[in-house]
Formats: structure tokens, C-alpha cells, sequence
């Protein structure tokens, strides 16, 4: 009878002893359901068990913990120790010059291939734990060897050192496959990636970007077929990062930004068909910020540039493919959500970085570009992201060539449009493009739209361009509001735009004018304005019985009878301040007669 035979059935042994092991543990618990069984008898102390227990079956605590150390606690140690007692009898053979250099190189390589090979041999006899630990010791004492021989001895040259290691990572991958074991795949591709490093090589960094590229891809590509999620892990973000430490100049080149692609391209590809967060946005917020670096320091050819720029653009079409086929905005997790939002930003950013001289003219040509694909998908696929990001790409395209005020009259018409475009066309996602803009055009027209005002020396106040920006914003959230159509917070919130237009800009307008003829009349116009505007929102909430609107007037009359005792009553001349204190009681007592006539109808 030989070995192979012997071993099979000794195995076929150990299975049925574990069969009879948890037959018996299904009848003792099959009888302790029952009222009236008597419980088994237990065999006595002395007697041996029938059968040998079979390797892995649970016993106690204490077998547990010796079965761990015995199988892999001592073998990560000898491994370890056996690595280590290679590499320090290398130096110290080296030191006192016992063995030629080159035997002693071709003693640790052949060594290592007898160890793998060995190792390769118990797993087919089953020891697969053990076996990988021989496989991976080998591999070690084989880049020991190759070490040896391309860094301290020079045997041969650094560079053929390299490829040489990265031959022992793909026979030790290969064996990785053979067996599936993806532990030995992370040793090998660990080995690969330290192989330049340990061998410090004369800078070469697109000979570097291009070992990357086929040492991590490579291995991404074969984890990926295996379904080895922290092995295609590795290699991607293993060769963005070595990318980043030592290639930066072959980044800067067409070539180059197409290799960092590529590996976003297999992320996306991959992370399209599992479920890896992890992976998907890392990658590409790695291989942005790269493209970006190399972007940036490309060569002066407006060609290449533009090369390199395609690399960026085809990544954002397969994510952006792949957005189309699954809407990241409906029961999409929220990285997708953050991805769909930051593609195009990430886009517009590495083109601005691309110094192209048609982008440096005219940069509103790129959010447009974008616009004219994203909004044809929103409209024929109702999707409400793609309509919303094209509206908001036409109101970035306007910001590049236009001044403030026509900006906000730009952001202001593209808000009514969205509106119609839901209400009269039915297609998601115009509500929500339409309060968006009219929140930009807002917050445009009380920023930019004041510093670019040109009102010093101008005699038209009222009707400047600020000042017709200003009318039309106020108009134009009253409409939307109005024709909104339902009660919900996105009308209450353009309400309040309407509302807070009117009396920021009307402070404002109303101070200038009058602070021409003096600084006190200034400040006296202003404080009636308040009181007036209080006033109206206090009817406005009676007439229309809206608690809020009420409470929001006295807040304001509250602000102005403060700045009337604060600051009027200390800075305006003897007139003013009457003037100040009479409308402050006019008003006071308007709204407490208000109140008190409301007190006094019935409920």
C-alpha cells in the first residue's frame, strides 16, 4: 500500500470519527427535549475514546490555545527565525569573507526554491497552512539571495535585481493561485513592491511608473478574478502611493497620467461589480490628487496637455456610465452620492490645472461642455441629479464671464426655467435646481454684487444695476413662491428670501440715498425702515394668521427700538431723535393695538 493511499485513508478515518462525534452531540440534544428520557450514560474515566478526535473539532479552552500556538504561533516563528538566520549568516559570510559572494547568493536562491518547492508539496498533502509558510519562507530567502547579489555584492546590476525579484513575485503569485491562498499573493506583491526600494536603483521614474503599472495592475487584475478583496486593495493603493513617492516626474507626462488612470479605470470597473467602498473612493481621490500634481507640471505642448487632460475626462465618463445605469440618488449608498457630486468639480479642478489657452480665455466653455451632457440624460431619463447638476454647470458657466449683477439676473431667469421645467414639463428634479439658484443668486447679489457696485459719485440709486437685480431677485421669489404650488419648507424658505431681499436691500439702498444729504439722516432712514418693515410683517401675519411671520415683525421692531436707544438717542442731533422716538411709538402702539383687538375677538 503506498503513502497517498495510507494518508487517504486516514483521512477518510478522521471524517467519520467526526460524523460519530456530531451524531452523538444531535442525540444527546435530541433527548434532553424530551419530559421523560433518562440522560445517556457517560463512559467511564478509564476508557479511551473510540475514535481519534478529528483535527479541528473543538474540545476546551485549553486545546484550543494549544492547537493555535502549536500550528501557527510556532510557524510564524520559525519562519521568521528562518528568514532571519539567512540574512544575518549573508552579512556576517560577508564580513569574513568565508564563501565566494556568488555561492553564497546561489546557496540562499537555490535554498529558497527547495524550501517553496517543499512547501508546495505539504499542501498537496493537505498541510495547507504549513505548506504557504514554506512557500512564503522560500520566497524570502530567494529575494534574500537576489538582494544580496544586485545591492551589497554588485553581481549583476541593480536593474536586472529588479526584474528578478519581480519574476519571484509572479512564480510565488502563480503558486498563490494554484492553491488559492491569497495571504501567500499579499507576501509576494509585498516583496514586489519593496524590491526597488531595498535595491535603491538610480532614479528612473518612468522605468519605476511602468514596474508599477505591471507588478499593481497586474496583481489587481489577478486578485480581482480570485475575489481578494485585500490583495486587490494592496496593489491599487500600493501603486498610487510608491506612484506618488517616486515617479512624480513620469506623472507629469501624458503617458503617465493615463497609467494613474488606468488604475482608476480598474477601481471603477471592479468596485462596479462588488460592493467596496473603501476602494472605490480611495482610489480616486488618490488618482485625482496625482493627475492633478501632473497636470499641473505637464510640458509646454499644448498637445500633451491635452492628453493628459483625456485621461481625467475618461474617468469621469466611466463613472459617470456608470451613474447613468444606477441612479447614485435612489437607495445608493452615500458614497455614490458623494462621487456623482464630486466629479465634476474634480473635472472643472484638474482642467483649470491643465493650463490650456483655450481655458485660460474662456473657462466657462468647460461647465458648459459638461451641462450639454447632463442635462439631455436628466430630460430623457428623468433623473433629477443629472438635471440638477446641468442647471447648476450653466449658473457656474455664467459666473466665469459676466459681472455680479448679471449674474443674479443670469441665476434668476435659469431658476424659473427649472421651475417650468418641472411644472409644465413633469421632470424631476426643477424644484430643487430652481431654490438652489435662487439661494446663489441671493447670497451673489449681497457679496459680489455689493463689492462690484459702482455707487460712489452715481446719482441713480434706485435705479442701478444692483438696484434692478435687486427688484427683479425679490420678484422673482415671490413668483416661485407663489406658484409653488404646495406647503412645504422649500416655499417657506424662498418666502424668506423674498422677505430678507426686501429689507436688506432696501437698508441699504435707503442708507445710501439719504446719507448724501447727511450721515444722520442716513442713520434716521434706516431705523424708519425697520419700524415700516415691522410694522408690515406684523399685518402681513395677522391677515394671513401665520404666527411665524408675526414673531419675525417683532423681532425686527425689537432690533430697531434697540438701535433707537443704543445708537440714535447717543449720536442724532435734538430733531432726529424725536423723529426716531415718534416713529418708534407710532409703530409700538399700532402693533399693540393689533394685538389687543385680536385679544378680543372670540376664538
Amino acid at each position: 500500500m503506498s503513502d497517498k493511499e495510507k494518508e487517504a485513508i486516514e483521512q477518510l478515518e478522521r471524517r467519520v470519527a467526526t460524523l460519530e462525534n456530531i451524531v452523538r452531540r444531535l442525540t444527546v440534544v435530541a433527548g434532553s427535549t424530551e419530559p421523560r428520557a433518562r440522560p445517556l450514560p457517560s463512559p467511564p474515566p478509564s476508557a479511551p475514546p473510540s475514535r481519534p478526535a478529528a483535527p479541528g473539532v473543538t474540545v476546551t479552552a485549553k486545546t484550543d490555545l494549544e492547537q493555535w500556538f502549536g500550528q501557527r504561533g510556532l510557524l510564524a516563528v520559525g519562519v521568521a527565525a528562518l528568514l532571519l538566520a539567512a540574512a544575518f549568516f549573508l552579512k556576517y559570510a560577508f564580513d569574513q569573507g568565508w564563501v565566494p559572494p556568488l555561492v553564497r547568493t546561489i546557496g540562499s536562491v537555490i535554498g529558497g526554491i527547495g524550501v517553496a518547492a517543499w512547501g508546495h508539496e505539504r499542501i498537496a498533502r493537505g498541510m495547507r497552512r504549513y505548506g504557504a509558510a514554506m512557500i512564503g519562507a522560500g520566497g524570502g530567502l530567494v529575494y534574500l539571495g537576489l538582494w544580496a547579489a544586485a545591492g551589497p555584492y554588485a553581481l549583476i546590476e541593480r536593474r536586472i535585481g529588479i526584474l528578478l525579484l519581480a519574476a519571484t513575485t509572479v512564480a510565488v503569485t502563480m503558486l498563490a493561485l494554484h492553491h488559492e491562498l491569497e495571504p501567500l499573493a499579499i507576501w509576494a506583491l509585498g516583496g514586489a513592491y519593496l524590491a526597488p526600494l531595498i535595491l535603491q536603483t538610480a532614479p528612473n521614474p518612468q522605468g519605476f511608473l511602468g514596474y508599477l503599472e505591471i507588478i499593481g495592475l497586474g496583481t489587481a487584475i489577478t486578485a480581482h478574478a480570485m475575489g481578494w478583496r485585500a490583495t486587490f486593495n494592496l496593489a491599487l493603493f500600493g501603486y498610487l502611493f510608491l506612484a506618488a513617492a517616486g515617479a512624480q516626474p513620469a506623472i507629469a507626462a501624458p503617458l503617465g497620467c493615463w497609467l494613474i488612470a488606468g488604475a482608476a479605470l480598474l477601481a471603477l470597473h471592479v468596485t462596479g461589480l462588488h460592493p467596496w467602498p473603501e476602494t472605490r473612493v480611495g482610489i480616486l481621490l488618490g488618482a485625482w490628487i496625482l493627475l492633478g500634481n501632473g497636470l499641473a507640471n505637464i510640458g509646454a505642448a499644448a498637445q500633451a496637455r491635452w492628453f493628459g487632460l483625456a485621461a481625467v475626462v475618461a474617468v469621469w465618463g466611466m463613472l459617470g456610465w456608470q451613474h447613468v445605469r444606477r441612479d447614485p440618488f435612489d437607495g445608493q449608498a452615500l458614497e455614490e452620492r458623494f462621487l456623482f457630486i464630486a466629479s465634476p468639480l474634480a473635472l472643472l479642478v484638474l482642467a483649470s490645472l491643465a493650463r490650456l489657452r483655450l481655458l485660460d480665455m474662456h473657462f466657462e466653455v468647460a461647465p458648459l461642455a459638461l451641462a450639454v451632457v447632463y442635462l439631455p440624460i436628466g430630460w430623457l431619463r428623468r433623473s433629477a441629479a443629472h438635471l440638477v447638476t446641468g442647471f447648476v454647470l450653466v449658473g457656474l458657466a455664467m459666473a466665469f464671464p459676466w459681472r455680479a449683477s448679471a449674474i443674479v439676473l443670469g441665476w434668476i431667469s435659469l431658476a424659473l426655467l427649472a421651475f417650468l421645467v418641472e411644472r409644465q414639463a413633469a421632470r424631476p428634479g426643477g424644484r430643487i435646481a430652481s431654490i438652489t439658484l435662487a439661494v446663489a443668486a441671493f447670497v451673489c447679489l449681497f457679496s459680489a454684487g455689493l463689492i462690484d457696485r459702482d455707487i460712489p459719485g452715481s446719482r441713480a440709486v434706485f435705479t442701478d444695476r444692483w438696484a434692478l437685480s435687486l427688484y427683479l431677485l425679490a420678484a422673482s421669489n415671490a413668483a416661485l413662491a407663489r406658484s409653488w404650488g404646495r406647503e412645504d419648507r422649500a416655499a417657506a424658505l424662498l418666502w424668506t428670501l423674498c422677505g430678507s431681499t426686501i429689507f436688506l436691500g432696501g437698508s441699504i439702498l435707503l442708507e445710501d440715498y439719504f446719507s448724501r444729504v447727511t450721515r444722520l439722516a442716513g442713520d434716521l432712514a434706516l431705523s424708519l425702515w425697520w419700524l415700516l418693515f415691522a410694522g408690515a410683517l406684523v399685518s402681513i401675519g395677522f391677515r394671513l394668521n401665520r404666527g411665524l411671520v408675526r414673531s419675525t415683525g417683532l423681532a425686527v421692531a425689537a432690533f430697531a427700538g434697540l438701535k433707537i436707544v443704543l445708537y440714535d438717542l447717543s449720536n442724532l442731533e435734538a430733531l432726529y431723535r424725536v423723529a426716531s422716538f415718534f416713529a418708534l411709538a407710532i409703530i409700538a402702539l399700532t402693533v399693540a393695538y393689533a394685538y389687543n383687538r385680536r385679544a378680543r375677538q372670540p376664538a
